[in-house]
């Protein structure tokens, strides 16, 4: 097979990709992409769509589904989907497949809505880098509990006063006396959330 220069591109199998398309899809085991904020990001959205619907789905099933919807319903998925169609979303991707991902919705500065893992223990590694980087950076702020809260409360997340959560989240909640947790009604349940992160705006 003739080969083409190195920095120009590479023949493989008779089809030519640009060297950085190269490095990009073939060499580089982690790429970040920044759907929403990097236009040319932007068809990763549809063309990991399925993928990134499932993990959701999957990763909200021990709480009974995503959204206060029943897991597995049409609800359910029509609201993942919508959500992806109207988020920003960075995601991990390592030869090929998503192995972490979140969603953002703007208000606020940016508010996490959504997060998942594929599974893998890398794929938890992804995702407690990507929330790291949030707080890090003080761009992201979110609604959390379980597990996630967990999370959060390890790499130093700061904890936001429940008397601001029904201004940053426009929903009617129920404060705990300690300050930080409050009940809110999801679907036809109640649920103890608390929230974490930086706002960009006082409230």
């Amino acid at each position: 097979m003739e080969s083409c220069r190195v920095g120009l591109c590479y023949c493989i199998n008779t089809s030519m990709l640009s060297f950085k398309e190269y490095i990009e899809e073939e060499y580089l085991e982690e790429r970040v992409l920044s759907i929403g904020l990097n236009p040319s990001h932007e068809k990763h959205r549809e063309t990991h769509r399925g993928h990134i619907h499932d993990m959701i789905h999957h990763a909200y099933k021990s709480i009974g589904g995503y959204g206060g919807h029943a897991s597995g319903s049409k609800k359910e998925s029509e609201a993942i989907h919508d959500d992806i169609s109207h988020s920003v979303i960075k995601a991990v991707k390592r030869n090929g497949k998503l192995s972490s991902v979140n969603l953002y919705k703007k208000k606020y500065g940016r508010k996490s809505i959504a997060s998942a893992t594929d599974g893998t223990a890398q794929g938890k590694k992804d995702f407690m880098k990507t929330k790291l980087e949030d707080h890090e950076h003080k761009r992201a702020w979110g609604e959390v509990s379980g597990k996630v809260a967990s999370i959060h409360k390890k790499i130093g997340t700061p904890d936001i006063p429940s008397k601001k959560a029904g201004k940053l989240l426009g929903k009617k909640i129920k404060p705990h006396a300690d300050g930080v947790h409050y009940d809110r009604k999801l679907g036809d349940k109640m649920h103890t959330k608390k929230m974490v992160g930086h706002p960009k705006e006082s409230a």
